[in-house]
């Protein structure tokens, strides 16, 4: 009787689990950053000052990102880069390491972005790419691949133009599309580099490409708008409109230097969300509010039938410090003591900390970002659970 009662109670059991497996569902949490930055002042500030004869000339860009490292850390992590990595000598002609207006950034910035943010994919449409020509674009992607550093926004040797870049996250495969609305310099004679331009052309084929490697998201990444501007333009409301039209279902923007609104557009089958500006991740941009961000988290889910939709958007506020106006470092500006606790707050006065709290709020308020903060320190935007809630500013900008 007893060994009766307990192969019934292990078959429900086995019943049980297969009956969990077949309703399983895998989550993916990907997160984006804003505008990657070199100015002159990160530069020097990242550059070696010691007596060390063997580290001279070399450059640690890792204490820039000290303060917000563990936030990103052990994540799927997407960034603007918006410099190059030229390298000193093109041809027979060296060039120098420089800021805005022509940026060329050492090798070692890749260190720090790999290794201590684990970034995972670094998209180069953008209008700084041709900064030192088709040579530093070149230069640019081959030393990314050199580093293992995932890129796309560009047509290189056998990667074609409007090209998707597939990764997997967790399960769930995502094809990623990058453009740009244009450049600052287009090369002469440049046959071997293209640059992934929007038009309603370039953003179909760039969707069509990524849908036949049959992802399971699609998330296209645009560098688009009017530099300083709060509201997107009828240029990026086109670009959007095409790209959802086509398949995308996360659109994620950069460009303006500024915050732009989030937007969720839910239907009785689907959801689809744009992030029209995510602003400077890091720069010496120190005009209001070009000294504040946020990381934009999407959650997506799919189910035991394959079908996979965003379930989640949320935001960690961001604010760049620059301490005798000599150096920057990003900071998390949010006001959960618990994501606090966590990380290193340091050396900054009482006032600043105090700023830096003040500047999270107003991000936070101009993203329309409720109250609730999940175990990351990443406020709610939008959620499934509650469809109808969207996000609303509830002020003009994201300046104080």
């Amino acid at each position: 009787m007893k060994a009766k009662l307990f192969i019934s109670l292990l078959i429900l059991l086995i019943s049980s689990a297969l009956a969990s497996g077949l309703h399983a569902e895998t989550r993916a949490r990907f997160l984006f950053i804003g505008d990657i930055m070199a100015h002159q002042q990160q530069l020097d500030a990242a550059r070696y000052k010691g007596k060390n004869k063997a580290l001279r000339n070399t450059y640690d860009f890792s204490p820039q990102f000290r303060r917000v490292k563990p936030l990103l850390i052990n994540s799927f992590l997407v960034g603007n880069l918006e410099t190059v990595f030229a390298g000193t000598v093109q041809g027979k002609r060296k060039i120098n390491y420089s800021g805005y207006p022509m940026f060329n950034t050492p090798d070692s910035l890749i260190n720090a972005l790999s290794d201590d943010l684990e970034v995972d994919l670094l998209t180069l449409a953008n209008n700084h790419i041709f900064d030192k020509g088709s040579e530093g674009a070149r230069r640019t992607a081959e030393v990314l691949d050199s580093a293992d550093l995932h890129w796309t926004g560009l047509g290189l040797d056998d990667v074609p133009s409007n090209d998707a870049y597939i990764l997997d996250n967790n399960g769930i495969t995502a094809a990623f599309v990058n453009y740009t609305y244009g450049s600052n310099l287009w090369p002469k004679d440049n046959k071997d580099v293209h640059l992934n331009t929007i038009s309603d052309k370039n953003i179909i084929a760039g969707l069509e490409r990524a849908k036949s490697f049959k992802p399971d998201v699609i998330i296209a990444c645009f560098h688009w708008g009017n530099e300083y501007h709060y509201k997107p333009n009828s240029h990026q409301i086109r670009a959007a409109d095409t790209a959802f039209d086509n398949g995308a279902s996360l659109l994620v923007g950069t460009h303006p230097h500024v915050l732009q609104p989030v937007e969720v557009r839910v239907s009785s089958n689907d959801v689809k969300a744009v992030a029209w500006s995510l602003g400077n991740f890091v720069s010496f941009q120190r005009t209001l509010p070009r000294e504040r961000s946020y990381i934009l988290s999407a959650e997506f889910v799919k189910d035991d039938s394959g079908a996979t939709r965003l379930a989640k958007l949320g935001a960690a506020p961001l604010y760049v410090v620059a301490p005798g106006q000599k150096r920057t470092e990003v900071t998390y500006s949010g006001t959960d003591e618990n994501t606090i606790n966590k990380l290193d707050f340091k050396g900054l006065s009482k006032s600043m900390l105090a700023k830096i709290r003040r500047t999270g709020r107003a991000v936070l308020d101009f993203l329309g970002a409720g109250d609730d903060v999940d175990e990351y320190g990443f406020y709610t935007l939008w959620t499934e659970d509650e469809p109808d809630k969207l996000p609303v500013s509830r002020r003009k900008s994201p300046k104080d």
